[in-house]
């Protein structure tokens, strides 16, 4: 039996962050590890994937000094070898509860923002999140993040900390998706003969910008036959559903709602889209492109220049610009890149080399 690992998020939602956690910690527990998944809320749609290998605990807390009391007691109690967390609460918590208890716990804090650009959208806060961060970063034995373009864009903004900063790609594309992929799909709009779908996936939240494509899509949907359909949940839904009317393409647009297997769906589309203004590294750009469907995606800060290989697996357009995405979807559906060399690049973004990497990091800090 090796190590205890404690992997820290605040819930199961069904966000990018709390999938690669869930998937680390399958793959750490996989490799022999005691894995621990602590939440704060034992809540989100991806609670149903945890396996059993991994055993959750819940802090079940409300307000920042009560959960930190929680953690400390479970860290306490339980005393993991090592601490990884993610997000930005969980992250000053954890850092918080090591100063704290004041002994050698390893903390690992993965960072999977594109920090530079959530400071721009709020500066005034950004900059003092900055200096809270900044000084809270010191007490990280290692900071993984998710790209190498989050990875420089935190070695800018905080370059003390560069010695420890680690690029691990996010555990995405697993041996069982080509099996998932070939699930069945209920929805009549995916059935034979039906008009080609263009897909997006994601959290209804501004910073996917889904609103940019539905004007896209509009202009895609003007001259030629098309539908869209939109995965995930949000706030957004209500302000969404209201664009696509104010577009009159409500009988052409869908959205689903969140979708346990979104690879089924990812297999059966013309075209997946990102329409992202920030990612750390998209997921589900990764997860398309295994799944064999072309794909297009804003060139915002992150990681999809990176996964596209500047362009090379799927069209770059600048973020916000309608009527560029449009004509790239368009271009997409009529010249679409060949599934072979997409799961080829796909393959790169494997979970196993991934978990490899994570298993090397907790072996580092604990070595030191």
């Amino acid at each position: 039996m090796k190590e205890k690992i404690a992997l820290f998020v605040g819930s199961m939602g069904g966000g990018g962050a709390e999938r690669a956690m869930l998937d680390i910690g399958r793959g750490l527990a996989q490799r022999g590890f005691v894995v621990d998944l602590v939440l704060i809320q034992a809540t989100g749609p991806y609670l149903t994937d945890v396996p059993e290998s991994v055993r959750v605990v819940a802090l079940n807390t409300h307000g920042l000094l009560a959960t930190l009391s929680a953690l400390m007691h479970y860290l306490r109690r339980r005393r993991p070898s090592v601490l990884l967390s993610t997000l930005t609460i969980c992250n000053a918590l954890a850092l918080l509860a090591r100063i704290q208890l004041r002994r050698g716990l390893p903390v690992i804090v993965r960072l999977a923002a594109h920090f530079s650009m959530d400071y721009a959208t709020s500066p005034t806060r950004g900059r003092l999140r900055l200096v809270v961060e900044r000084v809270l970063w010191r007490f990280a034995d290692v900071l993984v993040t998710n790209s190498s373009a989050v990875a420089d864009d935190l070695k800018h903004i905080a370059p003390g900390i560069s010695p420890r900063v680690r690029v691990i790609p996010n555990p995405v594309v697993w041996p069982d998706l080509p099996a998932r992929a070939d699930e069945p799909v209920d929805h009549p709009w995916f059935r034979d003969g039906q008009a080609p779908v263009v897909l997006a996936a994601g959290r209804l939240h501004p910073n996917k910008d889904f609103a940019t494509l539905l004007k896209a899509f509009a202009l895609v949907a003007g001259e030629r036959a098309a539908r869209l359909v939109i995965i995930g949940e949000g706030a957004e839904r209500d302000r969404l559903f209201a664009l696509a009317r104010g577009l009159g393409i409500t009988c052409k647009v869908q959205l689903p709602g969140f979708q346990h297997n979104p690879f089924a769906w990812m297999a059966r589309a013309r075209v997946f889209v990102l329409s992202s203004i920030v990612e750390g590294a998209s997921n589900v750009l990764v997860q398309a492109m295994a799944c064999g469907t072309t794909v297009v995606s804003t060139d915002c800060p992150g990681g999809s220049r990176e996964i596209l290989g500047n362009g090379t697996w799927g069209t770059l357009t600048p973020m916000g610009d309608h009527a560029a995405l449009a004509a790239a979807i368009s271009d997409a559906m009529d010249n679409p890149t060949p599934p072979g060399e997409l799961k080829c690049r796909a393959s790169d973004f494997a979970a196993k080399s991934s978990i490899s990497a994570y298993e090397d990091t907790i072996a580092a800090v604990l070595n030191r």
